[in-house]
């Protein structure tokens, strides 16, 4: 879609960031900077009720954190990302970026966030996730992952918390290509009142075994999170499913989530590379494991995988590869037991790269490859029609919608041809039922609706981000939509600026609110974000980049 700054700028309830208040700092962390810049910006007040995801000013309404990537800098560091956070009601912008090794690397810095509520505040705190951060140490490209606190005045970045594995307690070792910090989920697992972090290392060698994957979980405390008690998951471990294999890329996907009905969040984990190559039905796998007073247990692990689900499909020519690219959890029939929501976006629908999702029923014995509910653009009442390359189940979200207290689905389809634009990209919710997902009633959207700003263009990729969350404090859910690949007048041609386009829950389902916030209405004297909306911050981010 294109639109211009000044239409983008008028859609937003709080205006465009001023220039002239600029508070920028550094700090380092075990060697590592982080920097921040803060730009007052004028807001009023809100209160809101019901639950949030990512609130960490605690007024009752969700804030958006959003990635992006940086151009036109100016900083003392060369960025590696551009974290931007706006606030329903802290009068202010807050902008956090990673600086560049000497020897160069990937823009990571924020390429994984999550929001939780780590030292039982009642603040949500921020999670930034860098997977190709250098170690002080010894200088290897592994990863680290930033804490900033919330308070009433929004993010503290005085009081930031710096996590790697050459941090005190956290296990492991950071070599290169760990990618500690690639995916991160926040969630309760010892049901202690404070929230945990689940961080995964998709590149982890185990032993000789490259890529093989691990998961770090780090637990809450009355300071935040600490490394006291953290816990390391890797598939050669006794409970933990399956062997860790070259390539399996255990963690690349994670979710935490209340799957069975004891008072303890539950870990899935995604390695949507298990058995590639290996396997003509079917590859990855998706593992569950449970919560407890101790931490995640060892004990009733269970785990599916894409070839064991192909009994399940219900649909000819269908085969779930790479199943676990992205996950989320959610009570979509309401009877008090999670489903587990594994999108499979490099599935075939018979057609290549379709995409699909599968969800598994939530039960007391964990995860069955026939417990399951497999829907594509071919299920009944599922609008759309399966193409190469949709990416159906590319971006994941759970939440109550509706307000009916069942969790709906929104699903991203990033790669869809809407009419003859390729990769114009589109967001299809599936409503939760008394008989869990369903297509009935679905709804899906692209940036052709009469109420979404603008038109599809090629390589909008509408739907490469999503994320459910309490936007007006009121009444159900509310989501928030990104378009990647967005250019907008005034930045130069070929360069995206992504845009955010906010839907509010009704009980029909999804309404657009004919507004969306651009990397240029964001841009100031030191960043003009691209892609912005790259990664928005709820419970959990990570998985593939479209």
């Amino acid at each position: 879609m294109s639109t211009t700054l000044a239409a983008v700028l008028a859609g937003l309830a709080v205006g465009a960031p001023a220039q002239a208040a600029d508070d920028f700092q550094t700090l380092t962390r075990d060697g590592i900077v982080l920097q921040h810049h803060r730009v007052a910006k004028a807001t009023t007040p809100v209160r809101g009720t019901g639950g949030t995801r990512s609130d960490f000013d605690g007024d009752g309404v969700d804030d958006v954190a959003a990635m992006g990537d940086p151009l036109n800098t100016n900083l003392p560091y060369s960025p590696t990302g551009v974290v931007v956070v706006r606030y329903s009601s802290a009068p202010q912008v807050d902008y956090y970026f990673g600086a560049m090794s000497s020897d160069g690397g990937c823009g990571c810095f924020g390429l994984a966030l999550a929001a939780g509520d780590f030292n039982g505040d009642r603040y949500d705190d921020l999670a930034i996730g860098d997977m190709d951060e250098v170690d002080a140490g010894n200088k290897a490209h592994a990863g680290g992952v930033w804490i900033v606190p919330g308070s009433s005045s929004g993010l503290v970045f005085g009081s930031v918390k710096h996590f790697n594995q050459s941090s005190a307690g956290v296990p492991g070792a950071a070599e290169s290509q760990d990618r500690f910090g690639g995916t991160l989920a926040a969630g309760d697992i010892n049901g202690d009142g404070r929230e945990d972090l689940a961080i995964g290392a998709w590149g982890e060698a185990i032993g000789t075994k490259t890529d093989a994957g691990s998961v770090t979980v780090l637990y809450g405390g009355s300071t935040g999170l600490t490394a006291t008690g953290a816990q390391f998951l890797q598939q050669d471990q006794a409970g933990v499913p399956g062997a860790a294999e070259r390539g399996d890329k255990f963690g690349y996907s994670l979710a935490i989530g209340k799957v069975n009905n004891n008072r303890y969040h539950d870990l899935v984990i995604g390695a949507p590379l298990e058995n590639d190559g290996a396997s003509w039905n079917g590859t990855g796998m998706v593992t569950l494991m449970w919560g407890s007073p101790a931490g995640v247990s060892s004990t009733g692990a269970t785990a599916v995988t894409g070839a064991g689900i192909l009994g399940s499909l219900g649909q000819t020519g269908a085969i779930a590869w790479y199943l676990g690219e992205t996950l989320a959890i959610g009570d979509a029939n309401g009877d008090g037991l999670g489903e587990v929501v594994a999108g499979a976006p490099s599935a075939q629908t018979p057609h290549v790269y379709g995409g699909l999702i599968a969800v598994f029923t939530g039960r007391t014995a964990g995860l069955s490859a026939t417990a399951v509910r497999v829907v594509t653009q071919r299920t009944a009442g599922v609008p759309g029609e399966p193409e190469d390359s949709d990416r159906f189940g590319a971006a994941l979200a759970t939440g109550d919608v509706t307000g009916d207290g069942r969790a709906d689905v929104l699903v991203g389809s990033p790669g869809e041809e809407v009419g003859p634009t390729d990769e114009g990209g589109v967001v299809t919710l599936l409503k939760g039922s008394a008989s869990g997902i369903t297509g009935s009633g679905a709804q899906a959207f692209d940036q052709n609706h009469a109420n979404i700003p603008g038109t599809v263009e090629r390589g909008d990729k509408f739907g490469a981000s999503v994320a459910v969350l309490n936007l007006n404090g009121t009444g159900p859910l509310d989501a928030v939509v990104a378009s990647t690949g967005e250019e907008v007048t005034g930045y130069p041609a070929g360069y995206a600026a992504g845009s955010i386009v906010p839907f509010h829950g009704s009980t029909g389902g999804l309404v657009p609110q004919f507004v969306s916030w651009s990397g240029g209405s964001v841009r100031t004297d030191r960043v003009w974000p691209l892609r912005y909306g790259l990664r928005i911050a709820g419970p959990q981010s990570g998985g593939g980049i479209f």
